[in-house]
């Protein structure tokens, strides 16, 4: 099922090969580890470049993270889920 949010997120990231990655993020109250990043995307909105995430988590469910660094925060932009 998918779904259109724009929910806060608390991600967990690190730095590969001086690439910012998502590793995990809070949504909903529960933890949701990033099991793959299978796409990524830069999106300007005004002076801002907001950084998009395509994300596979436990089960093959996707996620739209969006890092946007005017708050800065993270923010979930869509999900496709298995579940209703």
């Amino acid at each position: 099922m998918f779904e259109s949010f724009n929910d806060p997120v608390d991600v967990l990231t690190v730095f590969v090969d001086g690439k910012l990655r998502p590793l995990r993020f809070r949504w909903q109250g529960r933890v949701v580890k990033v099991r793959s990043v299978s796409g990524e995307w830069v999106r300007r909105e005004g002076q801002a470049l907001l950084r998009h995430y395509a994300v596979t988590g436990p089960g093959g469910d996707t996620y739209e993270l969006c890092f946007d660094p005017r708050g800065p925060r993270w923010i979930l932009s869509r999900a496709w889920t298995g579940g209703a």
